[in-house]
């Protein structure tokens, strides 16, 4: 499912880029949040996994001739994006949720940075069939 390769999808894009270095391993698509009591590391945060206190998403690292199902490994630079409402984005959604219906609201969940129903703050613009694994799933930022 998703549209394309790309994380962020919207052409003219308004929202704010920013780089960290992965304090744990983030993939593309994943919701991040700066690491709590941790000191900037070459003028950069650390960044994680979170969901309600996300500052961004995970973009891919083009620059390295990575594609979205790279991962980033602990200490790397993460690029990130962190979208305005009506951004599209292509977004990693928990396998475990089921189906997902054109319309639904979903948002990131806390502990992993991926979405789930349960959420808020992004509707789904395709019809969503997760099978065993993380999809990377076409949504629309509220």
């Amino acid at each position: 499912m998703a549209k394309g390769r790309s994380i962020v999808l919207t052409v003219e894009c308004k929202g704010q880029r920013l780089e960290g270095t992965a304090a744990e391993v983030i993939s593309p698509g994943m919701g991040v949040a700066i690491t709590a009591a941790t000191e900037p590391v070459g003028g950069r945060h650390s960044l994680d996994a979170a969901g309600t206190n996300s500052v961004g998403v995970a973009d891919v690292d083009y620059l390295q001739g990575r594609t979205n199902s790279t991962n980033y490994a602990v200490g790397e630079r993460v690029f990130a994006y962190t979208p305005l409402p009506g951004d599209e984005l292509n977004l990693l959604f928990k396998a475990s949720e089921g189906a997902q219906a054109i319309g639904d609201e979903v948002g990131f969940e806390a502990a992993t940075g991926l979405l789930v129903s349960a959420g808020t703050g992004y509707i789904v613009m395709e019809t969503i069939t997760v099978g065993g694994s993380n999809t990377l799933v076409h949504v629309k930022k509220l």
